[in-house]
C-alpha cells in the first residue's frame, strides 16, 4: 500500500479545503512546490496534485506550478478539469505521469473510453461520492448515477487505478468511510486509492490490517499538513514506498 501526499492548488497557493467547497480553504505555502519537496524529504514517491481552479472552472489554471513538482523526480498524478485529449496531453508533456479524470466518467463515458485506450495505463478514474451518488464538476453538482453502476462501467476499461474520494469527510479528519470502502473493495475489479478523512497513523494501520490485495493506496491531505499524522512514521508502518 502506497501513501500519497495531497497537494491542493488554488491560486498558485498549496491549501486545503473542508469537505471541497470552495471558500472554505487554508493555506498553508505560498508555494507548493515547497510541499512537494517537503514531502520528497520525508520519504515520498508520489504526489497528489489537484488543481482546484481546474476543478471548479473546467480547465486547469496552475499548470506552472504543476510543472515545477513534476521536476522534482516525483511521480505525479494531476486531477482537476481534465476532460478532454489536449489537457491530457499538456499535463503529460509537462511530466505528469497520471491524469485523473472524474467529471467526464459520468458525463460522457464513451468519451472517457476512448481517451483509456488512447492513453493506456496513463488515466486514473476519479470517483467523489457524497452519500451513495456520485458527484462532479469539484463536487458541487450531484449526478443521477449511484456508485454501483459507475463501478459497473468503470470495470469495462482498463485504467491505473480508482481514486475513491467521499466528499463528506475530505478535511474533516473525521477518519476514513470503512463501510463505503468495502462496498467499493467488493464491486471493484480495479485497484483502489483511499481518499478522504484520514486523520492519524490509526487509519493507516485499519487499511493496512484489512488485508484487501486492491487497496493500492491512500491520500493524505489535512492530516499531514496539521501534523496529526507523521508521513516518514506512516510509511515505516506499511513497510516503506513502492509505486
Amino acid at each position: 500500500m502506497i501513501l500519497i501526499p495531497a497537494i491542493d492548488i488554488k491560486k498558485g497557493k498549496c491549501v486545503r479545503l473542508t469537505k471541497g467547497i470552495e471558500g472554505t480553504e487554508k493555506i498553508y505555502y505560498d508555494d507548493p512546490v515547497i510541499a512537494a519537496k517537503m514531502w520528497k524529504e520525508k520519504g515520498a514517491k508520489r504526489i497528489h496534485v489537484v488543481d482546484l481552479d481546474g476543478a471548479f472552472r473546467g480547465i486547469p489554471e496552475n499548470l506552472e506550478a504543476i510543472e515545477k513538482i513534476c521536476k522534482l523526480d516525483l511521480d505525479v498524478e494531476v486531477g482537476g478539469g481534465i476532460r478532454d485529449r489536449e489537457t491530457i496531453e499538456r499535463m503529460f508533456n509537462v511530466g505528469v505521469k497520471w491524469v485523473i479524470m472524474g467529471t467526464i466518467i459520468v458525463e460522457d463515458f464513451e468519451k472517457f473510453r476512448e481517451l483509456t485506450i488512447e492513453f493506456p495505463g496513463r488515466i486514473i478514474a476519479g470517483i467523489d461520492v457524497k452519500g451513495e451518488r456520485v458527484v462532479k464538476s469539484g463536487w458541487v453538482e450531484e449526478s443521477n448515477l449511484n456508485l454501483e453502476e459507475v463501478f459497473l462501467k468503470l470495470n469495462e476499461v482498463e485504467i491505473e487505478s480508482v481514486i475513491v474520494t467521499d466528499t463528506e469527510r475530505d478535511g474533516t479528519l473525521e477518519g476514513i468511510n470503512r463501510g463505503l470502502l468495502l462496498k467499493i473493495l467488493d464491486i471493484s475489479k480495479h485497484p483502489i486509492i483511499v481518499s478522504g478523512g484520514v486523520r492519524d497513523i490509526e487509519d493507516i494501520l485499519e487499511l493496512k490490517n484489512l488485508k484487501r490485495d486492491n487497496i493500492k493506496g491512500v491520500i493524505i491531505g489535512k492530516a499531514l499538513y496539521e501534523k496529526k499524522l507523521d508521513l516518514g512514521e506512516a510509511l515505516k508502518t506499511v513497510g516503506g514506498q513502492k509505486c
